[in-house]
């Protein structure tokens, strides 16, 4: 990434490793004033990850990826795919306890999308700018 710095770290599949992911994120953009944006959708990602693909069964991984330049921050989840696929601009119900995820995500974010497929998973990212 010209210009930039980039970060990674693989973490196992299990509910407990979300706050870690979260103290990542944190530590990395101590000086940021989009900080507390990107714990949210590192934690709405990887929750996403180990609910509703292959990283959350029995020797599952997630990664994520954070990736700062200048103007903008990039955090990305990596699944093992075998779920849904993610599917960003869906409403949800006013009060629906689940499924606000992604919602949330596209609201705190600049851009969001994904890539990937089932067979070797999906990255799902968000920008951060400012």
């Amino acid at each position: 990434m010209p210009g930039g710095l980039m970060w990674r770290r693989t973490f196992p599949g299990t509910e407990d490793q979300v706050p870690q992911a979260r103290h990542f994120v944190r530590y990395l953009l101590a000086d940021s004033s989009r900080r507390d944006d990107a714990e949210v959708v590192v934690a709405e990602l990887a929750t996403n990850a180990i609910r509703h693909t292959g990283s959350g069964r029995s020797r599952g991984t997630f990664i994520v990826e954070l990736a700062r330049t200048t103007v903008a921050v990039t955090v990305a989840v990596y699944d093992c795919g075998w779920g849904g696929v993610p599917r960003f601009g869906l409403r949800c119900r006013t009060h629906a306890e689940r499924g606000r995820g992604l919602v949330i995500v596209a609201a705190v974010a600049d851009d969001v999308g994904h890539e990937g497929d089932d067979q070797v998973g999906h990255r799902v990212w968000a920008t951060l700018t400012g």
